[in-house]
């Protein structure tokens, strides 16, 4: 088994943590993703981070699902997490990373998915279909403070291609409802963009999503962190 698969989906904890619902159910060529064992991610990342990264790797060893606990991150833990993960996809020579993720939008004109695409050091990528999904504003700025600090990295490295997929959040006290519409948008637009090789059985995504927010410990409740302002 190797360390990073090529091409890379990875979900943190925004405020609905609507990307990472979505990766948990979703197949690549119709199969389902493995957990890495414990062993092989404490090689692959330092021992005190491994607490907040889980890594998810489909048969055919091309494709892997990272999710980031960036809620129980210290402070000081943003920007080391951060480069442990650039540093890992660049040891790994990691070609594409795709992330997922639902932000609240203060001002937006009304789209067929309501999901917005930027990319950051593109290149050519048949896998792909960017025309399948509307232009974030550029005047947009990200305000979630773990995703600044990767992004900032991937940009300083200029490597590797990477696809923000930003879906349109729920409005403040919509909740449940909110995230259920940011996940079947997310759903939707994933498998436009992957040209239907991500597939997300949204029927099952559905029937277990209470069961796994029962179990989550703490849900993130500073919306501020999320905002994406003009």
């Amino acid at each position: 088994m190797t360390a990073l698969s090529p091409r890379l989906f990875l979900a943190f904890d925004d405020f609905s943590r609507a990307g990472k619902h979505v990766l948990r159910f979703t197949k690549f060529n119709h199969t389902e993703a493995l957990p890495m064992p414990q062993n092989i991610l404490e090689t692959v990342f330092p021992l005190d981070l491994c607490q907040f990264i889980q890594i998810y790797q489909y048969p055919d060893q091309q494709v892997a699902i990272i999710t980031v606990h960036t809620a129980d991150l210290e402070a000081t833990e943003l920007w080391k997490l951060a480069d442990a993960l650039v540093s890992a996809m660049s040891q790994a020579n990691v070609e594409t990373l795709t992330i997922l993720t639902a932000l609240h939008l203060p001002y937006v004109k009304n789209d067929d998915l309501d999901v917005f695409y930027r990319g950051f050091n593109i290149k050519m990528d048949k896998d792909v279909d960017i025309a399948a999904l509307s232009e974030a504003d550029p005047m947009w700025e990200i305000k979630d403070p773990w995703l600044i600090a990767f992004l900032h990295l991937i940009k300083i490295e200029q490597w590797p291609c990477t696809h923000l997929l930003v879906a349109k959040g729920y409005k403040p006290g919509r909740d449940l409802s909110g995230m259920y519409e940011a996940m079947d948008k997310l759903s939707r637009a994933l498998q436009l963009f992957t040209r239907e090789k991500m597939m997300v059985d949204m029927q099952h995504m559905h029937r277990e999503l209470p069961k796994l927010l029962a179990m989550e410990k703490k849900m993130t409740t500073d919306e501020g962190l999320t905002l994406l302002y003009h």
